[in-house]
């Protein structure tokens, strides 16, 4: 078995590494490195003239030399693979009409209710959580009286009126803990992995605006959670949409329908039962303080790269 692989040798490793990360602006260190590495007794001339790089480069895109499970699915991780499937719609000038399903696999998330339980009951990560937010105010030397402060939901005018609005409707029959909004603060694009290839992440990321955004910005402090990665339709589904319409290709307009209905079908799968459970009679949790508190999810902002095409 190659150790070196998908490259022939370590010569050929070492020069390819030093191609892609060695940046666009080469310095005088790069130069030395570069001559350090064919200067190299093992280094190979020949090797590299007949080195296929088009075709390591596609494979460091796709990463097909690693068929094992990532680390990050095990089960105590709380990764979980899904299934999504939408409903393509076929007009009756198809080959074949009628709604016909199509499935994709490889659509991995978190739970939403899993994630705030990690989160206030971790001592280093609900110290700076505010569970029960407030209205700031200024008074300038200059004026006579105070004005709002803007910079932290926390202190916003949403937060305080989601606030007021559930302490006022009813508690849950025989409950009396103390009822407590956890807001959720969604960020989501696409990322591309590497200068090479076409290989990419789609991402969905949670903050809570309990937590300072001053706190929040500091990766450091781990305030940020990964919920899911998003997929998109396979090149093979244009082949699909093909096959049932005698060999011709659609449109984009469905396709653009379909990439929606995709989308949407993920973010059903995240907006699970518990989620629902969470947002309306809330769940009970245990703090690291032992404080039982009974928490509501809410969505507060979401930033996100949406796939129109």
């Amino acid at each position: 078995m190659n150790p070196y692989f998908p490259y022939p040798n370590k010569g050929v490793l070492r020069l390819g590494n030093w191609y892609w990360n060695q940046g666009a602006q080469k310095s005088r260190e790069s130069f030395k490195q570069l001559i350090d590495i064919v200067g190299d007794s093992s280094f190979s001339p020949a090797v590299v003239a007949h080195t296929l790089w088009d075709a390591i480069d596609d494979q460091l895109g796709h990463n097909q030399f690693d068929g094992n499970q990532p680390e990050w699915l095990e089960e105590d991780h709380g990764w979980k693979c899904s299934l999504v499937t939408i409903s393509v719609p076929f007009h009756n000038r198809a080959k074949d009409p009628g709604p016909k399903n199509y499935t994709v696999n490889g659509f991995y998330h978190r739970s939403l209710t899993s994630i705030i339980r990690e989160a206030v009951t971790n001592p280093v990560c609900v110290q700076h959580f505010h569970f029960v937010p407030y209205e700031l105010r200024w008074r300038p030397a200059h004026r006579d009286h105070d004005v709002k402060v803007h910079g932290e939901l926390f202190t916003s005018t949403a937060f305080l009126e989601a606030h007021q609005e559930l302490q006022d409707s009813p508690q849950e029959p025989g409950c009396d803990l103390p009822r407590v909004i956890a807001a959720l603060m969604f960020w989501s694009d696409s990322t591309q992995l590497a200068q090479f290839g076409s290989a990419k992440l789609w991402p969905l990321y949670v903050f809570f605006g309990n937590e300072s955004k001053y706190q929040r910005c500091q990766p450091s402090n781990h305030l940020c959670s990964h919920v899911a990665y998003f997929q998109v339709l396979p090149d093979e589904f244009k082949d699909f949409l093909m096959e049932h319409f005698g060999g011709k290709y659609p449109g984009d307009i469905l396709t653009t329908h379909c990439n929606r209905e995709f989308f949407h079908e993920q973010w059903k799968i995240l907006l699970d039962d518990d989620f629902i459970a969470a947002y309306k009679p809330g769940i009970v949790i245990i703090c690291c303080d032992g404080i039982k508190q009974r928490f509501y999810l809410r969505i507060f902002t979401y930033s996100a790269d949406y796939p129109e095409k």
